[in-house]
């Protein structure tokens, strides 16, 4: 995926999720695409260099942007995992690649977002604010790619969203101490 590709994703993923989940159901059967490779990592990568010009010190900002780098990366997987792990009781097939197309893309709120985490008290707002946009376009990701109108619980997608909430709000809080261990 080249960089037009990229914010053209991103672009549709923020402004047009319902017409990106049915595209992206059409498309998933004729295209590959590594989603990690292609996509989340690109991005996350994209928003860490971002956040040089906000730092002013290149030291500190490399190595604070590398522990973000890792943290949100290592967020991804415990998602996409666990994720997977909840929805795989309601016997669905192909749930793992489903699951990563679908955290990959939803999580783009949040990392986005993650320029706005200098703010002092604002950035549990600017959080807040990802993380119910992220849950808004993992839903609608959730009933496209996996149709759970037609069988999954309730039960199981709170329990998946309850996950979720958790698992970005931990992240959130390493960031933060994160920024405050660099003193920024």
């Amino acid at each position: 995926m080249g960089v037009k590709e990229l914010f053209s994703a991103i672009f549709t993923v923020l402004f047009r999720y319902r017409k990106f989940w049915r595209e992206l159901k059409e498309e998933a059967l004729s295209e590959e695409l590594h989603e990690l490779k292609d996509y989340a990592v690109p991005l996350i990568a994209m928003v860490q260099l971002c956040k040089f010009p906000l730092i002013g010190l290149p030291r500190q900002a490399m190595f604070f942007a590398l522990a973000n780098f890792l943290i949100d990366v290592a967020a991804l997987y415990l998602l996409i995992g666990g994720t997977a792990y909840l929805l795989e009781r309601e016997h669905l097939e192909h749930i793992q690649d489903r699951m990563l197309k679908i955290v990959c893309y939803s999580m783009t709120p949040v990392w986005l977002f993650e320029l706005l985490y200098f703010t002092g008290i604002w950035s549990w707002l600017f959080a807040f604010l990802a993380l119910f946009y992220m849950l808004l376009i993992g839903r609608n990701g959730m009933a496209v790619m996996l149709e759970f109108y037609t069988g999954i619980a309730g039960k199981t997608l709170r329990n998946t969203a309850l996950f979720v909430v958790t698992v970005n709000t931990s992240v959130f809080l390493l960031i933060r101490a994160v920024m405050r261990l660099f003193n920024f």
